[in-house]
């Protein structure tokens, strides 16, 4: 019997509308990864716009023991994204897949 498990992807486009360089950008990125690392127990990158100071790209990633739980924490770490003082200018990806669909594990 093998146990299920599932990645969920989260890449998402921030705002950081009153940030006036790239060091007042990076308190709330700062923050904002310590949140993933502790309260949802994701894993957290700045994949994109490292150097523009009003923008990031972030990509947060969970695993879980089912689907359900990887939907509802990825619908989690969205609302709280939603309830910032930055902006989410858009949700890019947002998915849940089995990991024998993404690697043949089995063989």
């Amino acid at each position: 019997m093998t146990a299920e498990a599932f990645l969920g992807v989260l890449l998402a486009d921030l705002r950081f509308p009153t940030s006036r360089s790239l060091k007042g950008k990076r308190s709330p990125v700062s923050s904002l990864r310590d949140v993933m690392h502790g309260r949802f127990k994701a894993s957290f990158s700045e994949v994109g716009f490292q150097e523009t100071w009003q923008r990031t790209r972030i990509l947060v990633t969970i695993a879980a023991s089912s689907a359900r739980q990887a939907g509802e924490r990825l619908d989690e770490i969205d609302r709280y994204l939603h309830g910032r003082e930055f902006e989410v200018a858009r949700v890019l990806v947002k998915t849940v897949a089995a990991v024998e669909a993404l690697w043949d594990i089995d063989s």
